[in-house]
């Protein structure tokens, strides 16, 4: 069973893989000469500001351009603008963490010709998002000077064993508003964020130059989605320990699986990333016939059955392979949180050699919580998505540290998204 669920898990990420395709979209790029040139770019909706972009003209040829190459491109779909500039970068870190980690710094900045995302254009003053994976960066251009970066970062101070925060933003922003007193007074408890700052920003304009247009950039999505779950579930089981009930042959079951699931789709990357929930129902029934001796030596044959019933609340993150337009690939990987809502059979009937005959519960208090872990993969064809998945557990419902039972199932799933 185990070589079958491997093999269907194999065949689908390989065929996911083999269609994950770029994603040329319509764009405008501005060469250095400030001519608009029309084709597409292969868009990725990046969460860190891309080193190059690939674009196709409209005779088909392909180029890279970085930020020394161009002045900039424009998404008209998402109406996102990146602009085309060298720039010096603070390179000291921008979280405590790294700054007791990374004590020696080769370089506190370096220059390069970036692409910079803009979040804020006005004639007299425009601000521009650097995202890396280490920090933020913003930076501002007023009256077509040369982008200047907001700096923000830490330091570790070996002498004493602290970390120092140096908020020089607030100094710079201080004289840049210096010609609007209100907004200047503000500047002092403006957070280093994207909002925190665009919003700052635009009160020192509609302080300086009220009623003017202000273009700013829209919030990024978060998407989602709600669906129906159905599907069937192959359970086998491992009962090990020293309990007389640990034995091999086990019976598995095949139980439905039925319940709802909430889609998030995180922003930017083109929303690859979600988070999961899903809150439904499944079943475990296993039965098996057992032979022991007692200690006084009498044989005993014991007949256990047992099934219970449970609601659970699965939690996965799913990153997504966008193919082409009908059809996507995903992995998911996560934790599902069981709790048992019924006993449905839990009996124990042994049949001892000197003709005496018990009946009892195989399992005096069953644990009514189950951990599982989780993973998965599966095609997205519309609303549909067809998905395997393997979950496994360490304990069950065995609440006897003489007696683990590894529950083990294979999970074949649809979901209809609305």
């Amino acid at each position: 069973m185990f070589k079958r669920g491997l093999i269907v898990f194999i065949l689908i990420s390989v065929y996911g893989l083999s269609f994950s395709q770029s994603n040329f979209i319509d764009a405008i790029i501005i060469n250095r000469a400030g001519d608009s040139v029309p084709g597409k770019v292969d868009y990725r909706n990046w969460k860190n500001n891309p080193e190059n972009i690939v674009f196709l003209n409209l005779s088909g040829d392909k180029k890279v351009f970085t930020g020394a190459d161009i002045k900039g491109f424009y998404i008209p779909s998402v109406k996102e603008s990146y602009a085309g500039y060298n720039v010096g970068i603070d390179m000291l870190p921008g979280d405590k963490d790294l700054a007791i980690s990374n004590v020696s710094i080769d370089s506190p900045t370096i220059h390069r010709p970036v692409f910079l995302l803009q979040l804020l254009r006005h004639p007299s003053l425009t601000l521009y998002q650097f995202r890396t994976r280490q920090k933020d960066h913003y930076y501002y251009v007023k009256d077509n000077q040369q982008p200047v970066e907001l700096i923000h970062n830490y330091s570790y101070e070996e002498a004493n064993n602290r970390v120092l925060e140096h908020s020089h933003y607030i100094h710079q922003l201080d004289s840049l508003f210096s010609s609007c007193t209100a907004v200047q007074q503000e500047a002092g408890t403006v957070k280093y964020t994207s909002k925190s700052i665009t919003n700052i920003f635009l009160k020192y304009l509609e302080c300086t130059v009220p009623g003017s247009s202000v273009e700013v950039k829209k919030k990024d999505p978060t998407t989602i989605k709600f669906g129906i779950i159905g599907g069937v579930s192959i359970n086998s089981f491992d009962f090990t320990g020293s309990s007389e009930l640990a034995a091999d042959n086990y019976s598995g079951n095949v139980s439905p699986i039925f319940g709802l699931s909430m889609d998030i789709g995180l922003p930017r990357n083109r929303n690859k990333w979600h988070l999961v929930n899903e809150l439904g129902y499944k079943a475990y029934a296993t039965e098996n016939s057992l032979t022991n001796t007692t200690v006084n030596g009498y044989g005993v044959n014991t007949d256990v059955k047992m099934s219970f019933s449970y609601v659970q609340l699965n939690t996965l993150a799913r990153y997504i392979f966008y193919g082409n337009k009908k059809m996507d690939f995903y992995f998911n990987a996560g934790i599902g949180n069981a709790f048992m809502i019924a006993e449905n059979e839990n009996s124990l009937h042994a049949v001892y050699s000197y003709g005496t005959e018990v009946d009892g519960k195989a399992i005096e208090g069953p644990r009514r919580y189950e951990f599982s872990v989780l993973g998965g993969a599966g095609l997205s064809v519309g609303k549909i998505q067809f998905e395997f998945r393997y979950a496994f557990n360490k304990k069950g419902f065995s609440p006897s540290f003489a007696l683990d039972v590894n529950p083990r199932s294979y999970q074949f799933l649809l979901t209809y998204q609305f």
